[in-house]
């Protein structure tokens, strides 16, 4: 009984990178590797959204989600997070191979956000003109012109600044109760106070226009 004998040969290098083998295994690669705006796209064709429906349950423009699937720009941790939900994909399989986007997010949490930086800031200034104000035993009354200009100039700067639209659609209903309940609260002490000295010094200076003329 004979037995047959194979020999195997050693491919070229050339004929293995071009061996139906090699060719899947570059796309499984290519796939696992995918970046976030190739996810991006895959999971909006795969759930029927258009960029515009995207873009308003993500509360952002279409500009911005064209941009994240063309690359030109990279979308924020929490807009990935966003992500993950509306499309039931896991953070690692959006993020998984994309170095620049994985950096990205490292310089993030170094960074402090827009409200972290208002806050931080703001109550540090604070802080620091206490100090000064009671060290050098200036009174209130004397501050209180100046900080009201520079008060209303602050919170009409803010106002003329937020992008409403956005600001709209992240309110819910909540938000607007207590949005409600603190602008009360705000405004019957400052009505309460400053609407008795306004009137007051109305009459004052009607009263000096009066006894002038007489």
């Amino acid at each position: 009984m004979g037995i047959n004998c194979f020999t195997l040969q050693k491919q070229p290098s050339g004929s293995l990178q071009n061996s139906p083998l090699h060719v899947q295994l570059e796309s499984i690669k290519g796939d696992m590797i995918m970046r976030i705006g190739d996810q991006l796209q895959k999971q909006r064709k795969l759930h029927n959204m258009s960029q515009n429906e995207l873009a308003d349950k993500l509360h952002i423009s279409r500009q911005s989600i064209s941009k994240w699937e063309n690359g030109a720009t990279l979308p924020s941790f929490s807009n990935v997070i966003a992500i993950s939900d509306l499309f039931g994909v896991s953070l690692d399989e959006l993020i998984r191979g994309d170095e620049e986007l994985m950096s990205k997010f490292e310089d993030d949490k170094i960074r402090l956000s827009k409200t972290e930086t208002i806050f931080t800031i703001g109550l540090s200034l604070v802080f620091i003109s206490l100090i000064v104000i009671y060290s050098n035993g200036i009174s209130v009354t004397s501050i209180d012109d100046w900080s009201s200009v520079i008060g209303l100039i602050g919170f009409f700067g803010f106002i003329f600044n937020i992008k409403w639209s956005a600001f709209n659609k992240s309110i819910n209903k909540k938000a607007v109760f207590f949005g409600i309940l603190f602008l009360v609260a705000f405004l019957i002490p400052f009505i309460m106070h400053e609407i008795p000295d306004i009137l007051h010094g109305m009459t004052d200076r009607q009263g000096f226009y009066n006894n002038l003329y007489k």
